[in-house]
């Protein structure tokens, strides 16, 4: 992985006087295409600067470890923003950079995309290994409780641990043969969150060397105020699930055409499809994440079609739900 020469001149300072990087830099030094436009554009220096300054408070918050981790994932993420960007221009430069920098920011806050929040802090976690950049990547990016003091906060960070510990650091010369490449990546992001529930989306890939990677979605849902994992027959009965069934299956139906060139969906002929499935994945919450208006249930490939027709998805607006849900339902407000 190429560090930019700024970037590594920065570091190398701040190092020499003992100083914590923040990730600003000079706009009297800047030289990437990327760091230009930022500071040729007050709004932007603005991002950058917002990020800057929340990347610094996640530091004081996190242990040496942690720290180290967070580091070696700001290094990769500006190089990816460079690379990303830097193909714009005008416009839509603007707007890479703006989004790019925002959603960073938002990371470094752990805030939800959707809610009032949980009243707790959360804070992103790094797990970085780049031994061989040629050969291995592994990239996990997840989000805890910074000092959980509930039950249901306690358990979310279990699940998070067990990710974490499950994350392959020191078993890539098993999984990747030689002179092929192995790459491990974990992705979570915060849908929903309030006092009384957490709903986390898991995206994930890996590719140990063969034909091409295979990854998906999984959630994290929370009944915070129990402290306990959520579980569908929590929110919903068997009729209820019977008309979400037919929902779903329609929404399937209109998704097989579009990704089969305008063919009508034949149920029948179709050898990766099969209805019990969809029953199966609508039973399993872990299929589920949660907004404050929608809820998502994935299916991840493989799991209704073949791999080159990428997942499913079937949306629910949050009105039906919960009209549809038991009474007391546990659901985003």
């Amino acid at each position: 992985m190429r560090i930019p020469k700024t970037l590594l001149s920065c570091v190398s300072l701040l190092l020499t006087f003992g100083v914590q990087p923040a990730w600003a830099f000079d706009c009297a030094k800047a030289q990437s295409l990327i760091e230009k436009a930022i500071c040729a554009d007050p709004l932007l220096k603005a991002a950058d600067d917002a990020m800057s300054a929340a990347y610094s408070s996640l530091r004081e918050a996190l242990n040496a470890a942690e720290r180290k981790g967070l580091t070696a994932s700001q290094r990769k993420w500006i190089k990816n923003r460079e690379d990303s960007c830097g193909v714009q221009e005008g416009a839509e430069l603007t707007s890479c950079i703006r989004q790019q920098t925002g959603e960073r920011r938002r990371l470094f806050l752990a805030a939800p995309e959707s809610g009032p929040g949980t009243g707790a802090r959360m804070v992103p976690i790094f797990v970085q290994q780049d031994p061989d950049p040629h050969r291995f990547d592994v990239d996990y990016t997840l989000i805890r409780f910074a000092a959980p003091k509930s039950r249901g906060e306690t358990l979310f960070n279990a699940d998070v641990d067990k990710i974490i510990k499950d994350a392959p650091l020191k078993r890539q010369e098993e999984a990747a043969p030689e002179g092929m490449n192995y790459a491990s990546y974990s992705a979570m992001d915060v849908t929903y969150a309030s006092p009384k529930f957490l709903s986390a989306k898991i995206e994930a890939w890996e590719n140990t060397g063969g034909a091409h990677g295979n990854g998906g979605t999984s959630a994290i849902n929370i009944d915070l105020v129990r402290g306990t994992a959520l579980k569908v027959e929590d929110l919903l009965d068997d009729n209820a699930l019977l008309r979400l069934k037919n929902d779903c299956i329609a929404q399937i139906a209109v998704q097989k055409k579009e990704k089969n060139d305008g063919q009508d969906f034949d149920p029948a002929n179709d050898p990766n499809y099969q209805e019990q499935t969809v029953v199966d994945v609508l039973k399993s919450l872990e299929a589920w994440n949660f907004w404050q208006d929608k809820a998502i249930v994935t299916f991840n490939s493989y799991a209704i079609g073949s791999y080159a027709e990428g997942p499913y998805e079937c949306e629910f607006p949050m009105a039906k739900l919960k009209s549809l849900a038991k009474s007391g339902a546990n659901l985003p407000e």
